[in-house]
């Protein structure tokens, strides 16, 4: 029987807040390396999500310690910085004719599931990022010189419908988790099952 060559359906981009989830986060992070020492003194490195997930007062004791290593505040997004965002995504999409499955905003980082694109996984996040930055800075929250997002890039390739379908409502119940109303985006369509 001929194997199936798995071809990628879609890619899942993360883009974090500047100073939320550090590399070495007690909760584990897809980091290969912490590249600030002064961040990397803060606590090794764990690939990946670890199975035990420390306890709130360990996370907290590890947040206070990283506010004061970071070289700006942590920035968590306003409403209005998640609107922006929302209308640069909107853009951006009727732009370069993207589809998108599941996107969710949120106050400290952003999920988006994109259908396979001539652009790739890497390039679309990119330009997410970059315009998204830009419609922060718009709306005058920051100093010019803070970061809105943190370095590096975060794509998870997706090649089976079924991976594509657990990954949307994986977004989507992104909402709950942070106590907001669940918000559906102009730009996002419901997962058809293309392959």
């Amino acid at each position: 029987m001929k194997e199936r060559r798995h071809i990628i359906i879609a890619s899942h981009i993360v883009l974090v807040g500047y100073g939320h989830w550090l590399p070495n986060d007690p909760r584990g992070s897809h980091s290969k390396s912490v590249g600030a020492p002064h961040i990397a003194e803060l606590g090794p490195l764990h690939q990946g999500r670890k199975p035990v997930q420390p306890s709130t007062p360990e996370l907290r004791e590890f947040h206070k310690r990283a506010a004061t290593a970071l070289n700006y505040p942590v920035h968590w997004f306003s409403s209005e910085e998640r609107g922006a965002i929302r209308d640069a995504f909107a853009r951006i999409h009727k732009e370069h004719r993207l589809t998108s499955y599941a996107c969710a905003i949120l106050p400290n980082h952003i999920h988006i599931l994109t259908r396979r694109h001539a652009l790739r996984g890497q390039s679309i996040h990119d330009l997410l990022k970059k315009d998204a930055s830009e419609a922060v800075r718009r709306c005058g929250l920051l100093p010019a010189e803070h970061p809105v997002f943190n370095a590096g890039q975060a794509v998870f390739f997706k090649p089976e419908p079924s991976w594509v379908r657990e990954c949307a409502t994986y977004i989507m119940d992104n909402f709950a988790k942070h106590n907001l109303p669940e918000e559906r985006y102009d730009f996002v369509r419901e997962y058809d099952g293309w392959e």
